[in-house]
């Protein structure tokens, strides 16, 4: 696993490297760790994020900061997991935007991180599973954590993808059996992906963008029970 922070000042930076270090050890994951004292080394180095899994980033630094660098690394990966890491709890609206997994208040407290870490890491795993969906001239392979949603459209249930969309001549409820966990069907007509689900309203599961799936009142319990058990 690829992990990095990105913080300015460099006792901060050493105190979040030997927590990183214990909590890699003692789950016995191997953990390439590498440190950045801006945004602007991250960037020469990692480009738009996609060689990291996590990503622990200090919002307030000199030049460019945390939430900007966040919008960069997204806009090129939507699968590393961005933990910030802030004294100031004012950006934290913007952190949805970006998708950030969870702030950190400082001085980030070591149980904390630890919770914290073990979330991405179960959504990393998540975020690996590739199924195989039938489809006249050939079956398709699509990752699990590129799918949003499913909506039926006329006599086709259309995937929307992270990027583009594919339909699929079969029943919402055959769609429902190969999406699996980590998705929920919220309506008749619409399968969502807890992955991108940011709130659940009594009419609607929210999606990053503000995007409103429809939710039948009689399923918003367990639609409630299905986001807060995936986060």
């Amino acid at each position: 696993m690829n992990m990095a922070i990105c913080e300015d000042e460099e006792a901060e930076m050493a105190y979040l490297t030997s927590l990183v270090r214990k909590w890699s050890a003692a789950r016995g994951i191997g953990a390439r760790l590498s440190g950045y004292g801006s945004a602007e080394d991250f960037l020469a180095e990692c480009g738009g994020g996609k060689s990291v899994d996590i990503l622990l980033l200090d919002i307030q630094m000199k030049e460019m900061d945390g939430v900007e660098l966040a919008r960069r690394v997204r806009g090129g990966d939507e699968a590393v997991q961005i933990v910030f890491v802030t004294g100031y709890p004012d950006f934290m609206s913007e952190g949805y935007d970006v998708s950030a997994l969870h702030y950190l208040m400082k001085p980030v407290k070591e149980g904390k991180l630890s919770e914290v870490l073990d979330k991405a890491l179960s959504r990393l795993r998540k975020g690996s599973r590739v199924i195989i969906f039938p489809k006249t001239g050939g079956d398709i392979k699509i990752k699990a954590d590129d799918i949003i949603y499913a909506e039926v459209l006329s006599h086709t249930v259309a995937l929307q993808l992270t990027r583009g969309k594919e339909e699929f001549q079969m029943r919402i409820s055959d769609m429902a059996d190969l999406l699996g966990d980590g998705f929920f069907k919220c309506h008749r007509s619409y399968i969502v992906s807890l992955k991108y689900v940011r709130r659940v309203t009594k009419a609607a599961m929210v999606l990053e963008g503000g995007r409103e799936i429809p939710l039948s009142r009689s399923l918003y319990d367990a639609a409630n029970q299905a986001f807060i058990k995936y986060n």
